[in-house]
């Protein structure tokens, strides 16, 4: 099974090819994420607000690329009908 690290750069590569503008939005959410773990107590706090971030950036890029190969096949129905 692929690792976090790994899933995660094939999918914003695969954003970066079809959405940049979608791409650099999520480049925030991660920094946001990153920030806080950076700021933890304690390198358990720390380590879970990393792994918040991972979850968190990993959601969203699911989120936007659903969304993008949605209204694609959405425009490819419509245009085959």
């Amino acid at each position: 099974m692929p690792s976090a690290d790994g899933r995660l750069e094939r999918k914003y590569r695969l954003l970066e090819q079809l959405d940049s503008e979608h791409a650099l939005e999520l480049d925030g959410t991660f920094t946001n994420h990153m920030t806080a773990a950076i700021r933890s107590s304690s390198p358990s706090e720390r380590e879970q607000a990393l792994d918040n971030a991972i979850e968190a950036c990993e959601n969203a890029l699911d989120g936007v690329l659903h969304k993008i190969l949605d209204k694609h096949f959405a425009d490819d129905d419509s245009s085959v009908a």
